[in-house]
């Protein structure tokens, strides 16, 4: 058995605990009904495991168990390691899966690759499979989490359903991992499937085939040179794409915005801030949603704080800001106050007439996860606003948005897949999004 955790953050407040908590009440409901060690029985990848480790567990289980949401599915990460739960199919043994629906998901939005693999809904358990089908197992878990005091009846209702849904997934798994002898883990030529040791280079199983829509993103962060007196060079590089906000053991910034981007259905295009100005000034229709990711210690360069208050004045609907205030550097936490301070200054629209959220990224988000969970929720919403900008011009000159040549008015249609379970977009849900 093999169950994805999201990477925790904070741990008193870490919405990735409700993974942990339903994977060790499904392990032991799984290791009770195969009458196996619960050691045995299934695996979850924990924080600051080795990633080696979950690659091995995860090439040698029987049963793989994704928890389906929006999140999982916009990951590169996770499509990758859906490659390597999937990768023994190529020596003729298809593996057994068992999908969870943590969210609500919509089987038209899952990725090409995995349509077939939608999670079953459980029969012969009337309400407690209507209401995992409505509203997700993650839901469920924060309700019995903070239960109704008014209504005892209410919460031990709850309580009991997740337990049906629970035990029906756990005879599922040790159903399916009987179908998958263990023999089956070696190729057909008799020599052992091999494992890979690292997930860099393996395809993205979520990622669909071209047909997405361009978003452009400029990033405002100095390079080794560039640095402010004191500031510690660790973090960056010779280039503004080797900026590594989040520390030496996380990919570059650049890099892994445009992995997003394209899981999300976008295709990035990463450039100077000097290559959008005149599209920031214009009245033109715009080509593509735009999203500005700021380092505050770039703020302290007079030209990029020039170009910093430039894109707060016009403040276009189109654009969104998000910086960064890493929480593991120690420098910019000692210094955190007068950061935010700058951002404050630099960027007083985006901070004022945003959502709650979108004032939070613009004061700066503390973590990688936080950072890539806003990352996607600005694309999504900023595009959204670039599409009714482009109609509400479009209706006062009378045209047809998708006749205007040249313009973000030919942005091909988002693609459904794997990237909308139909949740709104709501600056305000930060805790326990999953």
């Amino acid at each position: 058995m093999r169950a994805f955790l999201f990477p925790g953050t904070d741990a008193s407040q870490d919405p990735h605990r409700l993974v942990l908590q339903f994977f060790d009440e499904l392990c032991g409901n799984v290791a009770r009904q195969a009458r196996a060690p619960r050691e045995e029985a299934g695996f979850v990848e924990r924080p600051g495991m080795p990633g080696e480790e979950s690659i091995k567990a995860l090439f040698e289980s029987q049963v793989f168990v994704p928890l389906y949401s929006k999140r999982y599915f916009s990951s590169p990460r996770c499509g990758r390691e859906w490659t390597v739960a999937t990768h023994k199919a190529a020596q003729g043994s298809r593996p057994s899966i068992v999908p969870v629906l943590w969210t609500p998901h919509s089987p038209t939005s899952l990725p090409t690759r995995v349509k077939e693999q939608y999670p079953e809904v459980p029969e012969g358990i009337g309400e407690a499979a209507a209401n995992y089908a409505s509203m997700g197992t993650h839901r469920w878990l924060r309700l019995t989490e903070r239960p109704d005091p008014e209504n005892e009846h209410a919460a031990a209702q709850v309580s009991a359903q997740v337990a049906q849904v629970t035990d029906w997934l756990a005879k599922r798994i040790v159903d399916q991992a009987a179908t998958v002898p263990r023999q089956s883990r070696t190729s057909s030529g008799g020599g052992r499937a091999t494992a890979p040791t690292t997930l860099a280079g393996l395809a993205d199983a979520f990622a669909d085939p071209p047909c997405a829509s361009p978003l452009h993103i400029t990033v405002l962060a100095p390079t080794e040179e560039q640095l402010p007196v004191g500031r510690d060079n660790t973090r960056y590089g010779s280039r503004v794409d080797g900026w590594r906000p989040h520390g030496q053991a996380v990919a570059p910034l650049v890099e892994q915005m445009e992995a997003l981007a394209r899981n999300l259905g976008f295709e990035p295009t990463v450039l100077p801030f000097h290559k959008y100005q005149a599209e920031l000034r214009s009245t033109e229709i715009p080509t593509a949603p735009w999203i500005l990711v700021v380092d505050p210690w770039a703020l302290e360069d007079p030209r990029m704080a020039s170009q910093a208050r430039e894109f707060d004045r016009v403040r276009r609907p189109w654009t969104a800001v998000l910086s960064t205030l890493a929480g593991d550097d120690l420098q910019t936490m000692e210094q955190s106050d007068r950061l935010r301070g700058l951002l404050l200054t630099h960027f007083p629209r985006f901070h004022s007439e945003g959502r709650a959220g979108e004032r939070e990224a613009v004061r700066g988000l503390a973590g990688a996860e936080v950072f890539v969970r806003w990352f996607g929720e600005l694309v999504e919403a900023t595009w959204m606003r670039c599409l009714r900008y482009i109609q509400s011009q479009s209706s006062r000159s009378g045209t047809d948005a998708r006749g205007v040549p040249e313009s973000g008015a030919n942005l091909p249609p988002r693609p459904g897949p794997g990237r909308d379970n139909g949740a709104p977009i709501d600056g305000r849900l930060v805790e326990g999004r999953p």
